[in-house]
C-alpha cells in the first residue's frame, strides 16, 4: 500500500442518539498498489473523545466526524482503542479534501 496522507485535528463526534463531543483525530489514507484491489482508497483512523460518546457510537454503528476544517465525514467504529475514550474507525463515505 502507498500511503497517501494522514490527517489530524480537533473536531466533533456526531451521534444520533447523543449530543456532540470534541474529538481529537488522525487519519490514515492509502491506496492499494497491486492484488485485486489495486488503485482502491482505504482508510483507518483513530479517535479520543468523552466516554460515553464512545459508546453511544458504537452502538449506533456509526457517527459523524467534523474535522478541523468544517468538513463532515461518516464513520463506522470497527474496534475501540487502549482505553475506554479511544475507538478505531474507518471512513464509510466520501474522502476528505487532503
Amino acid at each position: 500500500m502507498h500511503h497517501l496522507a494522514t490527517l489530524s485535528g480537533t473536531g466533533s463526534l456526531l451521534t444520533r442518539e447523543a449530543a456532540s463531543a470534541v474529538a481529537t483525530y488522525r487519519i490514515a489514507i492509502y491506496r492499494h498498489t497491486s492484488g485485486p484491489q489495486q488503485g482502491v482508497t482505504v482508510t483507518q483512523g483513530v479517535l479520543a473523545t468523552a466516554p460515553w460518546a464512545v459508546v453511544a457510537a458504537r452502538n449506533d454503528g456509526s457517527a459523524i466526524l467534523m474535522l478541523d476544517t468544517g468538513e463532515a465525514v461518516d464513520v463506522r467504529f470497527v474496534d475501540l482503542g487502549a482505553s475506554d475514550t479511544t475507538a478505531i474507525f474507518i471512513l464509510t463515505g466520501k474522502l476528505p479534501a487532503f
